[in-house]
């Protein structure tokens, strides 16, 4: 709701809590002709000490911890190793990844500022790169956002608060419409 109307479209891959498979999430992203997809998540750190935002775009990484994330997460995918390496050669030869993560800093800043006037010691866990499928099949720039972290207990009770989940939306939105704008203004020079 917080981007509808003006320069904005918003398709939502779905409404309410049910499950969507990646392929279908992406499917339908490219069906709607987006400019862009945000993948909104909460996140499970395996520490429960541990808290914050972090936002991911599309690309390689080294950090094993990464890698295990995203294999675990792209398992059921409903796509194929093959499947995988086409879309890997297509994604890094364009200009996807470097407006992705352009979109992913908008974002994380957003979303630090707005998370730490509520919870100042929240975390930034910055902004990553990662071969997410639902980023690699979306063929748009993306991003994968966690806003926060249900393994936190400070966390999880803040996400029970309607104000703190406002907030994290009006953040989302901010980083969105400051990445367009910054898109915008390029395009005019």
């Amino acid at each position: 709701e917080k981007l509808r109307g003006g320069l904005f479209r918003v398709v939502m891959t779905r409404e309410g809590d049910e499950t969507i498979s990646l392929r279908e999430r992406s499917r339908r992203a490219r069906d709607a002709g987006g400019d862009v997809l945000v993948s909104i998540h909460v996140n499970s750190i395996p520490r429960p000490d541990r808290r914050g935002v972090e936002t991911y775009y599309l690309g390689p990484t080294d950090d094993p911890a990464i890698r295990r994330l995203a294999s675990a997460e792209n398992h059921s995918s409903g796509y194929s190793l093959s499947d995988f390496r086409g879309l890997l050669e297509e994604v890094y030869v364009g200009v996807r990844q470097s407006e992705s993560r352009r979109l992913a800093e908008s974002v994380q800043a957003e979303l630090v500022a707005s998370t730490r006037r509520l919870a100042p010691e929240a975390g930034d866990r910055g902004v990553k790169s990662a071969p997410f499928v639902v980023l690699i099949a979306s063929e748009m720039p993306g991003i994968l956002a966690e806003v926060s972290s249900v393994s936190h207990e400070e966390d999880a009770r803040l996400l029970r608060d309607e104000a703190y989940r406002e907030a994290i939306a009006d953040a989302l939105a901010r980083g969105v419409r400051a990445y367009a704008d910054a898109r915008n203004l390029a395009g005019e020079g």
